[in-house]
């Protein structure tokens, strides 16, 4: 693929101001949504090109501030199951959830990573124990 052709043109305006005479564009650029183009300007041809290219590069680099912005809110979603390895049933692992690390794990649901089962209690009332004396 070749690179864009750039069109320059001279038309020196009616102010003392001469920074502005030149303007330059790609080649078959039209206007966006907003009836805006990238046109670089300049005193001279070479100044407009030089403008132009510098345009470019900044529209280049809000691209690629906005890629890996949504990459990393894409992330910040993944949420991948993997097997437990105390126990082998499935735990979860976080990758770059908000507050914690990007290698965080969360400890399985089924041993707390253990390896063993989790036991859990109710709690004893009085009446659990007085009718347990009263048999």
């Amino acid at each position: 693929m070749s690179a864009p052709k750039i069109v320059t043109n001279y038309w020196a305006k009616p102010i003392p101001d001469r920074q502005f005479d030149w303007s330059a564009h790609y080649d078959g650029d039209e206007p966006n949504d907003d009836g805006q183009m990238m046109v670089g300007y300049g005193k001279t041809k070479e100044e407009a090109i030089i403008d132009l290219a510098r345009l470019f590069a900044e529209c280049a680099e809000e691209a690629e501030q906005q890629f890996y912005e949504k990459h990393r809110r894409l992330e910040a979603l993944d949420h991948r199951i993997v097997a437990c390895e105390a126990c082998g049933t499935e735990g979860r692992i976080y990758h770059g959830n908000g507050d914690k690390p990007w290698d965080y794990v969360e400890e399985c649901p089924y041993c707390d990573g253990t390896g063993g089962e989790i036991i859990t209690t109710q709690p004893i009332e009085m009446a659990d124990l007085d009718s347990e004396g009263a048999q």
